[in-house]
């Protein structure tokens, strides 16, 4: 299905403005807060709480909690859950945080005591440094984490000595730890490519990582007046996160001889920072694991501890309002769009980030489908931020969600004119190509595609280029040609494969080729709802409805926490040829209601009128492939 591989492609407005809150932080900056540097009260954890929450709320399980962004919930029930014996990391932590940040340091140590091996166990090697660096044994606290760094990938170690040292306001020392950690990462940023080998996808896994730990080595070498080493830490940051709008600040207060935006840690601060790095690290590794024994994705987080770890972690560290974004926005990815508000509604007017959160309340209003109140956050953002292209970039996308082409594409021939070098040259070309195409003008679509590959033929706009032009019966062709180069150069790739092969079955030429190949996709990714779907759309243009029901009901179902129009216009389809009417009306009406560019709304408000008008395609004999026969059933999957 083409929308999902525009996800997977489209490398837009990098970092600031939607585009970078809808993945991760490149770079964990932050901003100051007017008491940053004071200890916080014990209703800090409660911030996000639900307004007039009952003593005796309760949910399904933590993972609902965090959806709403209700800690204060996570503290109590993890009180709870350790007096009956169950100390769960996740029980574990939430205490932890709550008695860390109220100053109750005796307290925080009983949990860990209770924790999984006790103060010898696992977590109690994370967090313990940090109890010790509160309690005023900054030097205990840096052996503590040397005599537990065997369980954490570089440079986790050397980050949590160097925040224990910042804690204690020895930045020499962290300065040390930090040079030393430098030393010896790969500074070198990932390629766009999917990795193909291990040192490329090692490098991939550790991009965050690195970029968070290399930013703080920024930010203790420019309090001490380093003005070289800082600029050069910057400078690595921006290789793996340009346009970052905290970088670009400090740096203009380098040449100013200010300090950072940052306030310096203090013991709750840098535990909050540990935290964050925690939850990178957590999360990542559940979902790893969860790929690499090929589950099918569960609604809500990927990982609840990751995510625990992360929303203690903004609330300890008042001012890391990137990180506040990305909490935000994997909240409501997660469909918590209540806690997601409640989140970002902490993030301080003056911050460098403040557009940022604008344009992430823009896409909060977008799910609750208000969207006047989408562009008037949209009007805010520009208010904000309209000196950085990326997010006016931004901001014409939401003009393009909501069906304003008109201001859509001026926001885009703004952001155009502020663009620095070829490749944001290319990402905004790719911008005002979707948006043409959402607006139903394939022709300027093709020929903003087609700039976009001139400027910067890499793989996120090639991929986007075959997406763009596999609409336009003019420039099919074309969009083949260049799938068939990138799945030639990585032909174990899905993302490659379902690009090639639904290209190709857009034109009845390419339809046997296609099916060959989106059989193979589906093979290698059977958790990946685009080729399911794109397979079964195959099925369905040969005439074989029964099959095409079992892959398309299986893709809508691994969707179903961010319903695609695309598939559920596939599955209406295939519902009517199956004499189900009343079912294939459903599904487009929740199609429609999934926000489908100008040409299929069209088409679906015609069926909706009218069922299907066309010739059903005529059932004929499938192309041999060495491989398993079809699905015939739903179950059979």
């Amino acid at each position: 299905m083409r929308l999902a591989i525009l996800a997977a492609s489209i490398a837009v407005a990098a970092s600031g403005g939607a585009a970078l809150a809808q993945t991760k932080p490149e770079a964990a900056g932050v901003t100051q807060t007017a008491a940053t540097d004071e200890r916080m009260p014990a209703e800090t954890l409660r911030l996000t709480s639900p307004p007039n929450a009952a003593a005796d709320r309760s949910y399904a399980d933590a993972g609902a909690a965090l959806l709403e962004a209700d800690v204060d919930y996570l503290v109590r029930e993890g009180r709870r859950a350790i007096a009956r014996g169950d100390a769960a990391p996740l029980w574990v932590s939430a205490v932890f945080a709550d008695d860390l940040v109220s100053n109750r340091l005796d307290d925080a140590r009983a949990a860990l005591q209770a924790a999984p091996g006790g103060l010898r166990g696992g977590l109690a090697d994370m967090l313990e440094p940090f109890l010790l660096a509160a309690e005023g044994r900054a030097d205990r606290g840096v052996e503590r984490v040397a005599a537990g760094d065997d369980s954490l990938p570089g440079p986790l170690p050397e980050v949590a000595r160097a925040l224990v040292f910042e804690s204690a306001g020895r930045l020499e020392e962290a300065a040390a730890v930090y040079a030393q950690m430098v030393e010896r990462l790969d500074l070198s940023p990932p390629g766009q490519a999917e990795p193909q080998t291990r040192e490329e996808f090692d490098r991939a896994l550790a991009a965050v990582r690195v970029t968070h730990a290399v930013y703080r080595a920024a930010l203790v070498s420019h309090r001490l007046g380093r003005a070289a080493e800082a600029r050069r830490y910057y400078g690595v940051v921006n290789e793996f996160a340009p346009n970052s709008a905290d970088v670009a600040a400090n740096l203009r207060r380098l040449d100013a001889g200010q300090p950072p935006i940052e306030q310096p840690l203090n013991a709750r601060s840098a535990a909050g920072r540990w935290m964050i790095f925690l939850a990178e690290y957590v999360t990542q590794g559940e979902t790893l694991n969860a790929m690499l024994a090929r589950e099918d994705p569960a609604p809500g987080f990927a990982s609840a501890p990751g995510s625990t770890l992360l929303q203690l972690g903004v609330l300890l560290a008042g001012d890391a309002d990137d990180w506040r974004l990305y909490a935000a926005q994997q909240t409501l990815n997660a469909g918590g769009r209540d806690g997601a508000q409640r989140i970002i509604d902490l993030m301080p007017q003056g911050s460098v980030f403040a557009a940022d959160a604008e344009l992430l309340r823009a896409s909060i209003a977008l799910e609750r489908r208000d969207d006047q109140a989408a562009i008037a956050a949209a009007e805010r953002a520009l208010t904000l931020g309209g000196d950085r292209w990326p997010v006016i970039a931004s901001v014409g996308d939401v003009y393009r969600q909501v069906g304003h082409a008109d201001r859509a594409i001026p926001a885009f021939d703004r952001a155009l004119a502020m663009v620095g070098d070829d490749k944001e040259r290319a990402d905004v070309l790719g911008y005002r190509a979707y948006a043409h195409r959402f607006a139903g003008n394939l022709a300027a679509a093709t020929a903003d595609m087609r700039a976009a590959f001139a400027a910067d033929p890499s793989v996120d706009t090639r991929l986007l280029y075959v997406t763009i032009l596999m609409d336009d019966p003019a420039a099919w062709r074309d969009g083949v040609a260049e799938a068939r180069a990138l799945f030639a150069e990585q032909p174990d790739s899905v993302l490659r494969l379902n690009a090639l092969g639904y290209a190709l079955i857009q034109q009845e030429e390419g339809l046997e080729e296609g099916y060959r190949l989106l059989w193979r996709g589906f093979n290698f990714g059977q958790t990946e709802y685009s080729v399911i779907d794109s397979l079964g759309w195959a099925y369905y243009l040969y005439g074989h409805f029964d099959q095409a029901k079992a892959l398309i009901e299986r893709a809508n179902d691994l969707a179903a926490s961010d319903p695609n129009f695309e598939v559920l216009d596939h599955l209406g389809d295939v519902y009517w040829r199956l004499g189900r009417r009343d079912d294939a009306r459903g599904a487009w009406r929740q199609a429609l209601d999934a926000r489908p560019d100008v040409v299929r709304r069209r088409s679906l408000e015609q069926k909706l009128a009218r069922g299907l008008t066309a010739r059903a395609p005529r059932q004929r004999a499938l192309p041999q492939v060495n491989l398993p026969e079809g699905p015939a059933q739903r179950d059979d999957l």
